[in-house]
């Protein structure tokens, strides 16, 4: 019997259509998938990249995000803010309202905060602050109405009245080779300043009286406060309001005394009326974002009601005041330390009248025998009638020196030895006067003397009136506190070291409040007992406070005056250094134009 293998049936046209058309769903569902993980990739780097480049926080302030697209935005509208601030006083000189000087002065500082790095830095601190003061606000039931945002768009629109604002002042100076000036030098002062104003009032030219004041007091306590508004005159509150309450160009204010103990009187030479804007906000929502302009203002508005809550707590409220006796005492220049300082005034008389290139002058040279000359006649007629420095020492024919020549070569207490060095033991440029400093530093001295002229080859001969010397700064306030402990009257001592207005008075600062003075003074004068005398606190300088009375009083009219000035940003620096808040350094160089991350950290 024979056996055949029985063939496999071939398949079937329909079997093989079947599975061609299988695998090619598996195969194209397969590369779909493949594509779709591919684009779902792409998308994911990109959304990836998208919010790092534009969502990702590149700050926080107490948790709240701020993006880089905030910062972005701010930056820009900031940026259409100065140009129209530009434009706006460009009008005004064009109204011959300004003069070009003028403008240029007031547009400096807006080109400064125009320039990249700046503007991006700005943006990003805005933004930090505005969050923190609107989280205050939310905690504290603080609010803003539309109408006060409405409000604040017109007044960021607003050119203030400007005036134009020349002051004549005197310095309360003590008579050498005291630290601080008695009770006589305050009113030679005071008459001082009453008979400028009556060389005024009597006709003289302001111009005239203002070179002479200048002569005679170092140029200090005054001059020429160019074009300011209400609120960036530098002055104390009282002269800033007489100033602001002149009716006319020419009208004289009253004479003030400063919180510096300096006499002040003003006058205004030019009044620029307030100029209003009406298409500024157009203007900003044309070249920015006109939402971002509404919480710009918003944030302004935000602030200035939060101001508002805090000046009526510490200034028009009832708060708890301390009556002060103080001791203040200059930080000096240079480390603490530094030994003895120095009181003099000097004159350069250098070879061809140039000292910033005597250096390069030759020993040899007759410019040498020349400036030696004038030295020599100089100290012989100062000898002779010492009443001639001031007119000499601003003399630019006389006087070589450009340093100290506008404050009639006087040069205040603060000169230790260190300082006459080219370059301090801090590392600070010195004045490079080693053969003045052998000469000022010697024992024997008389105050008032004029010592023979000094040769300096970096400057030429020097002229120097000696004028006293004193002990370092930390030693005399060391020396007020141990009179103090063997029981000299605070008083008495403050009028033999304080340096500051009140020392004439026992050093009677009257009442302090919070935020009247520093942290650090604060902490240690509301920490003291009352009728106890606190230990030296240091900062800007040397303190010792005697607390003499603690009452829950409302301020006078005197106090909240001064009160005004500075509660607000006394408590905004507070409030600001305790906020929890974190900034990407890098990403901020990395984003402002022309930045690299190279630099960041």
């Amino acid at each position: 019997m024979t056996f055949r293998t029985r063939s496999a049936p071939r398949p079937t046209r329909r079997r093989t259509r079947r599975s061609d058309s299988r695998r090619a769903v598996y195969i194209t569902l397969l590369f779909s998938l493949a594509i779709a993980a591919a684009v779902s990739m792409m998308g994911g780097v990109f959304a990836a990249g998208y919010y790092t480049d534009h969502w990702a926080a590149i700050a926080t302030a107490n948790g709240e995000q701020i993006s880089k697209d905030a910062v972005r935005d701010r930056a820009a509208l900031n940026l259409a803010r100065y140009e129209r601030q530009t434009a706006n006083f460009q009008t005004m000189r064009n109204q011959n309202k300004i003069t070009t000087a003028e403008f240029s002065t007031l547009t400096s500082a807006i080109t400064t905060s125009e320039s990249s790095s700046t503007l991006y830095s700005d943006a990003l601190t805005q933004l930090i602050n505005e969050a923190e003061l609107r989280q205050y606000a939310a905690k504290n039931n603080i609010s803003v109405t539309d109408q006060m945002v409405d409000a604040q768009v017109v007044t960021d629109g607003t050119v203030s009245e400007l005036r134009h604002v020349k002051v004549i002042g005197v310095p309360t100076t003590p008579t050498p080779p005291a630290s601080a000036p008695t009770s006589s030098d305050d009113a030679a002062a005071l008459a001082k300043a009453q008979g400028y104003l009556k060389e005024i009032q009597d006709g003289k030219a302001w111009a005239d009286v203002d070179t002479e004041a200048t002569n005679a007091n170092s140029n200090s306590g005054g001059g020429d406060l160019g074009l300011v508004s209400r609120e960036t005159i530098a002055a104390d509150p009282d002269l800033a309001d007489a100033v602001f309450a002149l009716q006319k160009v020419g009208d004289i204010t009253t004479i003030f005394k400063g919180s510096d103990g300096a006499y002040r009187f003003a006058t205004i030479t030019s009044i620029v009326t307030k100029y209003v804007d009406t298409d500024w906000e157009a203007s900003i929502a044309a070249a920015a974002n006109g939402d971002q302009l509404r919480a710009y203002a918003r944030g302004a508005a935000i602030q200035k009601a939060i101001q508002a809550t805090i000046e009526a707590k510490y200034i028009t409220g009832a708060t708890t005041q301390r009556k002060v006796q103080e001791i203040a005492i200059s930080a000096g220049v240079g480390q603490a330390g530094d030994g003895d300082e120095i009181k003099m005034r000097m004159m350069v008389f250098a070879p061809n009248h140039d000292a910033a290139n005597a250096s390069s002058v030759a020993e040899t040279d007759a410019a040498w025998t020349d400036a030696k000359a004038r030295a020599d006649a100089a100290v012989a007629k100062l000898r002779a009638d010492p009443s001639q420095w001031n007119a000499m020492a601003v003399d630019t024919n006389v006087n070589d020196d450009t340093l100290w020549r506008p404050y009639s070569g006087d040069i205040q207490w603060w000169l230790p030895a260190d300082v006459f060095n080219a370059t301090t033991a801090a590392s600070s440029q010195g004045l490079d006067m080693t053969s003045v400093q052998a000469a000022v530093f010697k024992t024997g001295l008389t105050v008032g003397e004029f010592l023979d002229p000094i040769k300096e080859s970096a400057q030429g001969y020097v002229v120097v009136q000696f004028q006293g010397r004193r002990q370092a700064p930390l030693q005399r306030i060391a020396n007020a506190q141990f009179d103090i402990n063997s029981g000299v009257d605070f008083g008495t001592t403050a009028k033999t070291y304080s340096e500051v207005a009140d020392a004439i008075n026992g050093g009677d600062l009257g009442w302090v409040s919070p935020y009247m003075l520093t942290a650090a003074q604060e902490q240690v004068i509301y920490s003291t007992p009352v009728g106890r005398v606190s230990n030296i606190v240091s900062g800007s300088g040397y303190y010792i406070y005697k607390i003499t009375e603690e009452q829950t009083r409302v301020a006078d009219a005197t106090q909240q005056a001064k009160l005004k000035k500075v509660v607000f940003s006394a408590w905004l620096t507070e409030f600001q250094a305790n906020a929890l808040v974190w900034k990407d350094s890098a990403a901020l160089t990395a984003l402002t134009p022309g930045g690299s991350t190279s630099s960041a950290t």
